[in-house]
């Protein structure tokens, strides 16, 4: 089946999708500083501190969420929205990010982050969200083709992270009809 995750997530185990809280924020900073560090997943590349993940938080109301997904209580997943651009043109197309935990990958938590991310998007009134995903995470590809999104250009060798430049491929998903 087309879109389906690699490696299920067991029945019996609840999945909730939900608003992050300031309690979150220290499985977030795991999950994010993992990529951070030793990943070319993301651009980032200074670690989060405790201050600067709640500093983030503060900065997401709620038109521009940051959702996780809890397994047992456990984050494993999280994701959010932000404005795409400061300029007052673009105060309604936001972007995404999504994170799963190492050793969760597969199992369809990205796409429960991904698709709860777009239905607040749409609620919130935005017209489309754009994704940059660095051109070697193809399972961030794939997981926003997945979710509609198409590629509409790609950024060569424009960020530079662990002695190598890499390519970031823009994607993006209309919400609105025109």
């Amino acid at each position: 089946m087309r879109g389906a995750p690699t490696r299920p997530i067991d029945p019996a185990t609840t999945v909730t999708v939900r608003d992050a809280t300031v309690a979150d924020l220290g499985r977030i900073g795991v999950i994010w500083n993992h990529e951070i560090l030793r990943a070319d997943t993301t651009t980032d590349t200074e670690p989060r501190d405790a201050a600067g993940l709640r500093a983030w938080l503060a900065r997401h109301p709620a038109a521009w969420p940051v959702l996780v997904a809890t397994l047992d209580h456990e984050v494993v997943a999280f994701g959010a929205l932000s404005p795409y651009r400061p300029k007052p043109a673009f105060a309604r197309t936001a972007e995404d990010s999504v994170y799963v935990a190492g050793g969760r990958r597969g199992e369809g938590l990205g796409r429960l982050v991904l698709d709860a991310l777009l239905r607040r998007a749409q609620a919130a009134g935005h017209h489309s969200v754009i994704a940059r995903i660095t051109a070697q995470n193809t399972a961030s590809l794939r997981l926003h083709a997945r979710c509609g999104f198409q590629t509409v250009g790609v950024e060569r060798e424009s960020a530079f992270k662990l002695g190598r430049w890499l390519d970031v491929v823009i994607l993006q998903r209309a919400l609105a009809a025109r």
